[in-house]
């Protein structure tokens, strides 16, 4: 529990990061990231039109899955518009650790692990909100190499902080 609670404290610390670093005319979102197994939040950062870094802390397994699952993920994304900039594909990488409460003998273990990602948003001209869907597929490396089915294909909603310098977000 006290992992989570530092995971937690690092995604709060990171907003009032990036609150500050907005306010020079970057683009920050932060939002719900719902999954068919659970849900979490979602905070993410451009750097410009393209790169984006996006944290996220998610509850997986409430549902059905082999257990239930706490994890903090950190992803770098690459986003490209598409031909009504309102639409980008992204994809990208990272890496998760968390702690997932096993059905069975093993119990409750930390796992770490990299995590790959695509999707789709849709980011809206008029509000400053951007819809997306995405697959993060996940391998963990502790305590077992396995794959982690939690939290496997997610749907976000993110409201995009207004920027002092920027009419349109996310810079697009």
């Amino acid at each position: 529990m006290k992992k989570i609670a530092y995971a937690f404290s690092g995604l709060v610390a990171g907003v009032f990061f990036a609150s500050n670093v907005q306010a020079q005319g970057s683009n920050l979102g932060l939002g719900l990231r719902m999954t068919p197994d659970g849900g979490g939040f979602t905070l993410k950062y451009f750097f410009d039109q393209n790169l984006a870094i996006e944290a996220q802390l998610n509850a997986g397994g409430i549902i059905a899955l082999e257990g239930q699952s706490v994890t903090a993920a950190g992803l770098v994304e690459y986003h490209i518009n598409l031909p009504d900039p309102q639409w980008r594909i992204f994809f990208g990488g990272g890496m998760h650790f968390g702690n997932w409460d096993r059905d069975d003998y093993r119990g409750s273990q930390f796992i770490l692990g990299i995590d790959g990602i695509g999707g789709v948003e849709y980011v809206f001209k008029k509000i400053p909100l951007g819809l997306s869907g995405d697959f993060r597929p996940a391998v963990n490396f502790l305590t077992d190499v396995e794959f982690f089915p939690h939290n496997l294909f997610g749907a976000a909603a993110r409201y995009y902080f207004p920027s002092k310098s920027h009419a349109k977000h996310p810079k697009g």
